[in-house]
């Protein structure tokens, strides 16, 4: 007879599994299995969120009084007669001609009734705190940018969802009753979903854009490349907290996101500018080069920008900070003997594997927490201390057994999980013994792969060459 066991795993997923040998497959198994593998296949996929002008709306929020008119946030003191460049400017500002990137003292010039002010970032933090909240209620796999831009790697979401379009209205609809514009693109890479949240709305407004997978060479190809300096996937930090006044260039602020090798933000402009002197302003005509002459002429940076127009994209979304542990449980709904036991321990060992991998993440400490099943059941119970220091009492049925393996190298690896667990069991495991629940805790964890970022172009210190055509 089979015997059902119930899995409540972390991060509020509700599971149900059945343990039984033999069973045959019948025809809504095979239908609900190819549902599951379309929902699979449509989490493949990254999130990328823009807010649009993020500076400007925060401060309309805190005066009303803004709304309409022509004003600048900009760095440190914010005054036009002080070095330092515009964070973000007000629509009524950019007709003005006023971009993000440019001189105080040049906005000034342009547009000199203007109101300068500087960013109260202190005054921003509550309402960036709850977008973020909002983000890792889409996906426990998030890269935050500054200030509130983010990717979400879909394959870490929990949420039920048709397809990726309606994901990102509803994230887009929730950003919306926050009064903040969002501009949402998903595609398969950071980069090209950056690309489609840019083309999501070209006048501002709220969008979303999903590129289907085997689709995004045709749709890189029909941008220009002047697209690549709002691209932060490319290095690009353009509209970023804190500003180099004496390089005349915005920086990433280490605060901020605090990972990740800082690579020279005039590095795609330079790119951009070097292909405009051949004539070069589209992907697609840098599709009809070759990757050895790109690499020739601008390094790896080069290699990169070819396979983003070939519609190739490998940057991964790396996850803010690593959690401290990840833990998985399973309840059962009578009492399991060892066997039932050992075979949910497979199952939270190839649960936890998975989950490592989607966050390229590895631990190195594993533990084993079992509660067996008492058959004589005590009316006495006892006083323990609680984590708050409170006392609480604690029924004989309760109390668990288990205990700790620290492995020489950190893993995520579903088998070797597996097997330290089961060795975990075997040590405390009795003859007499039936179980209630187990759990698998993996600690001691750490990030597998630094941030990704296009390396930057390399010097060309001799005369220019003429770049090859493939001939397509």
């Amino acid at each position: 007879m089979q015997q059902p066991f119930h899995t409540p795993l972390d991060g509020d997923i509700q599971t149900e599994h059945l343990v039984s040998e033999g069973q045959t497959i019948s025809s809504a198994d095979l239908e609900q299995a190819a549902k599951a593998a379309e929902r699979a296949r449509l989490r493949q996929g990254i999130m990328h969120v823009r807010i649009h002008h993020l500076y400007c709306t925060l401060e309309e929020h805190f005066d009303p009084s803004l709304k309409g008119t022509s004003f600048v946030i900009g760095t440190g003191n914010g005054r036009p007669n002080e070095p330092g460049r515009v964070i973000d400017a007000s629509p009524a500002a950019i007709r003005q001609g006023i971009t993000p990137g440019m001189p105080l003292r040049r906005a000034h010039r342009i547009a000199p009734r203007t109101r300068f002010m500087p960013a109260a970032h202190e005054r921003y933090q509550p309402i960036l705190q709850k977008l973020r909240e909002r983000y890792r209620a889409y996906s426990r796999i998030i890269e935050s940018l500054p200030l509130a831009d983010a990717y979400i790697d879909l394959r870490g979401c929990e949420l039920p969802f048709d397809s990726p379009v309606a994901l990102a209205e509803r994230l887009c609809a929730e950003i919306a009753e926050m009064e903040l514009t969002a501009q949402i693109g998903v595609a398969s890479g950071k980069a090209i979903a950056e690309l489609a949240a840019l083309m999501s709305r070209r006048d501002g407004r709220q969008g979303v854009l999903y590129i289907p997978p085997g689709s995004e060479a045709s749709f890189v190809q029909t941008l220009p490349l002047s697209l690549l300096l709002q691209v932060r996937a490319a290095g690009n930090s353009a509209g970023s907290t804190d500003g180099d006044e004496r390089g005349g260039t915005l920086s990433r602020p280490p605060e901020a996101d605090g990972r990740g090798e800082q690579i020279d933000s005039f590095a795609v402009a330079e790119m951009v500018a070097h292909l405009r002197d051949f004539g070069i302003t589209e992907f697609s005509q840098v599709a009809t080069l070759t990757e050895e002459g790109l690499r020739r002429r601008l390094g790896r940076l080069g290699s990169w920008l070819f396979k983003v127009a070939q519609g190739e994209d490998s940057s991964l979304v790396v996850p803010d900070v690593p959690p401290l542990s990840q833990n998985a449980r399973v309840r059962f709904h009578h009492a399991a003997d060892a066997d039932e036991t050992c075979a949910a321990i497979r199952k939270l060992a190839d649960y936890l594997g998975q989950r490592l991998l989607e966050q390229r993440l590895k631990g190195q400490s594993i533990a084993l927490i079992l509660w067996p099943h008492r058959l004589l059941r005590r009316e006495t119970r006892k006083l323990m201390l609680d984590e708050s220091g409170e006392e609480m009492a604690v029924s004989e049925a309760d109390e668990s057994i288990g205990g700790q393996m620290i492995l020489a190298r950190h893993t995520d690896d579903a088998d070797v999980i597996a097997h330290h667990s089961l060795m975990l069991f075997a040590h405390y495991h009795r003859p007499a013994y039936r179980y209630v629940q187990v759990q698998i805790r993996i600690g001691d964890i750490i990030a597998t792969i630094p941030s990704y970022y296009p390396p930057p172009a390399r010097s060309r210190g001799r005369l220019t060459r003429k770049l090859q055509s493939s001939g397509r």
